[in-house]
């Protein structure tokens, strides 16, 4: 049965499911994949039944489909956890085989039955990967049929790594280090000989060359504070840009892309009118970020991620919590913007016209929009217990995040391609 021909009408039991993701890069420090994370939640009015583990993971995988693999990984390799029940039912064939790497949690041992599903499963073309592996020889079964092997290298050192790694890649495999928190580490993985990579610290950029970034920073800088003075003029705003050409260019780009009718325009100053002052100092601050991405892949995808963030935190308080939902794109987006920029919350929003409650919510993790940043940190780490527990998320809510979270993974997209 190919994936196409799978039934793909989701199962009724489980009210919600949260999806997030998480990036996957090579040794030259290109975002190759992504690992979805998710969890399907029964409704808590219904008995528990004997099946329910196969019917959320079901619900999770049909959710994954219908929301739309692209959308959350921007046409890249989707790694998507695969459980037992998953495996054996084969509920994975509702994926295109070359769209997704198979992730075999490590909860899944080599049992004969899960040995003749996974010679099934790279019969029909996909790939497996044996995620946090530990050497334990009930794991051995499955190393022949995998292509990749997941090490979780927190906490560990080289020596107690180089034994794993050495075997794996001497049967071929391809290894990921995952849970790599700090350049140190990283280092320590390639040297071993692990050629993909996830974890925090890819989250903050490498040193970039300050001098080159920063006259254009400046630039933004002093075009978000004219904007946030009263009484300047379009010929002031005009000037301003005009002094950047990159800026300007980028400016145009915006004016004439679908979000404002896909117009002919090529005056700055009509542009500038045409696009208002309070959608200017929005787009001005996303301008700001792509300068970084620009600069390395590992720094496009932590922009990336900013403004996943942003536009998550700004639609989740639109569909329900309370709010002001362009304040929580702002909080959502600066709260990267320390580590993006290299320079101290402080510094950042020193340069920035913010409010009180934004500066609070940003410094000292408190305040209105503080609970919003909470949300979205569980979110994007895939702690879902914590997402549940949060009081401010209503039932009905939760039913849309993995929605929105998808929305904001394209919407980034997409706003960085605007931005050029």
């Amino acid at each position: 049965m190919s994936y196409t021909e799978v039934d793909v009408t989701p199962p009724p039991t489980a009210q919600h499911v949260f999806i997030a993701r998480q990036p996957i890069f090579d040794t030259n420090r290109r975002r190759v994949a992504y690992e979805l994370l998710y969890r399907a939640h029964r409704d808590a009015t219904q008995a528990i039944g004997l099946s329910e583990s196969h019917m959320c993971g079901d619900t999770a995988l049909h959710a994954l489909l219908s929301i739309g693999l692209d959308r959350l990984t921007a046409g890249t390799t989707a790694f998507v956890n695969i459980t037992r029940e998953h495996l054996l039912g084969e509920l994975y064939k509702i994926f295109d085989p070359t769209a997704v790497v198979l992730e075999l949690l490590e909860t899944i041992d080599g049992d004969p039955a899960v040995v003749d599903a996974c010679e099934r499963a790279v019969a029909e073309g996909y790939r497996l990967a044996l995620d946090d592996y530990d050497s334990r020889p009930s794991l051995d079964p499955l190393l022949p049929f995998a292509s990749i092997v997941k090490l979780d290298v927190l906490g560990k050192t080289a020596d107690e790594l180089a034994p794993a790694v050495t075997r794996l890649k001497g049967l071929g495999l391809t290894v990921l280090a995952e849970r790599v928190e700090t350049a140190e580490m990283l280092h320590v993985c390639e040297t071993l000989g692990c050629v993909l990579f996830q974890g925090y610290v890819f989250s903050r950029p490498e040193t970039l060359d300050g001098r080159a970034v920063n006259v254009q920073h400046a630039t933004v800088f002093n075009i978000m504070a004219l904007l946030n003075e009263p009484d300047v003029t379009d010929s002031a705003l005009e000037e301003a840009f005009r002094s950047h050409p990159s800026l300007s260019l980028s400016l145009l780009r915006i004016v004439n892309s679908a979000s404002f009718g896909a117009r002919s325009v090529d005056s700055i100053s009509y542009a500038i009118r045409l696009i208002g002052r309070e959608a200017l100092s929005r787009w001005m601050l996303i301008m700001l970020i792509a300068t970084v991405g620009a600069q390395s892949p590992v720094a496009h995808e932590a922009v990336v991620n900013a403004l996943v963030r942003g536009r998550f935190c700004e639609t989740v308080t639109a569909h329900g919590l309370s709010g002001d939902p362009s304040a929580r794109f702002l909080v959502g987006l600066l709260s990267r913007m320390d580590a993006l920029l290299g320079l101290p919350m402080e510094s950042v929003l020193e340069r920035l016209p913010v409010s009180a409650d934004v500066r609070d919510a940003l410094l000292l993790g408190t305040g209105p929009h503080a609970p919003v940043l909470r949300l979205a940190d569980a979110y994007e780490r895939g702690e879902w217990a914590e997402v549940d527990a949060d009081d401010n998320v209503a039932i009905a809510l939760r039913a849309e995040l993995a929605g929105l979270y998808a929305d904001a993974a394209l919407w980034a997209t997409e706003r960085l391609r605007i931005t050029g």
